[in-house]
């Protein structure tokens, strides 16, 4: 729809390879629990939790300048991954092919206008995060309400599209902006960064601490859900 609507939009390349599946395992899903874990290693990263029912999700996360897309991504991850110790070796050994195992570019969109004449884009089809930013899904919920708000709030419908990517904007480059900060931290290139993003997360996990750790990495409340339109007024008044 966006192609068809704005032509080729070339997202931002964040310079990572990302992959996921889930797998089936008593024993791996017993042993791993439903509290993330990972393994890093300068330039990688593993991760894995449970989610019940036997199941174990798996992400895996790669440093390559390269933006081309392998021909065999399954292949790609056990070069990449099959070698590391812990858990990938076995999990990778039964890697699904797409459309089971999920393969992409970590990217970020960033558009200058989200809607022409009657058709708009919401959520990451014009705004997407990345997973180092997180709260993807969160910005494009927020987006839909603030788009429904300005067009249940009365006027043109150019006004009121132009009004919510004037209200989005804003919040979004931010969270995109500190995406682009925890490039460095998510699968560090460096072994001392490694080490000092680990202790970070020891750290966060003292009581009292784990809201001071987030608050210092997430941008502050962006005041979205706060329309002036009578849909709002109502679910208050309820």
């Amino acid at each position: 729809m966006r192609e068809l609507a704005f032509g080729d939009v070339a997202p931002r390349f964040l310079g990572h390879h990302v992959a996921a599946f889930t797998l089936r395992d008593a024993r791996l899903s017993a042993q791993i629990g439903t509290r993330y874990q990972m393994l890093t290693e300068p330039g990688v990263m593993a991760g894995a939790y449970a989610l019940g029912d036997d199941r174990l999700s798996l992400l895996f996360l790669r440093r390559d300048p390269d933006p081309a897309l392998p021909e065999d991504p399954a292949a790609a991850l056990r070069r990449g991954f099959g070698e590391r110790g812990w858990i990938p070796p076995d999990v990778l050994a039964r890697c699904p092919g797409p459309p089971e195992l999920y393969y992409d570019l970590v990217t970020q969109v960033e558009m200058e206008r989200w809607h022409e004449g009657r058709v708009v884009l919401v959520g990451d089809a014009c705004q997407a995060v990345s997973l180092f930013a997180g709260q993807g899904a969160s910005m494009a919920m927020a987006g839909a309400w603030v788009l429904a708000d300005e067009l249940t709030a009365g006027g043109d419908l150019p006004g009121a599209l132009g009004r919510y990517q004037e209200r989005m904007a804003p919040g979004i480059a931010e969270v995109q902006d500190l995406g682009r900060r925890f490039i460095a931290w998510m699968a560090p290139s460096h072994r001392w960064r490694i080490a000092v993003r680990d202790l970070m997360l020891r750290l966060a996990a003292l009581p009292g601490a784990g809201r001071l750790f987030v608050n210092s990495l997430s941008p502050g409340g962006h005041r979205l859900i706060s329309g002036r339109s009578h849909v709002l007024e109502s679910v208050r008044e309820d």
